[in-house]
């Protein structure tokens, strides 16, 4: 199980990401987890409170989920 610290830097890591790239989180992630060789579904681990905040927003706002739902990570 990955420690709070990792979760916090891979999640820093994808924030800054999607930030520089001008991009959304769930997109930096993907490209970021192609790029070191890491399965997405290793990284939905990895993924901190502040970042699964993001990625839920980001979701419902393109419809993926619904409003109410929640991302099961």
């Amino acid at each position: 199980m990955p420690t709070r610290e990792e979760k916090n830097n891979f999640s820093t890591i994808v924030m800054t990401r999607a930030e520089k790239l001008n991009t959304d989180c769930m997109d930096a992630m993907i490209t970021y987890c192609d790029e070191i060789g890491l399965e997405v579904e290793v990284a939905a681990g990895l993924v901190n409170d502040v970042l699964l905040s993001k990625l839920e927003q980001q979701a419902q706002s393109l419809g993926y989920i619904e409003r109410s739902a929640k991302l099961p990570i």
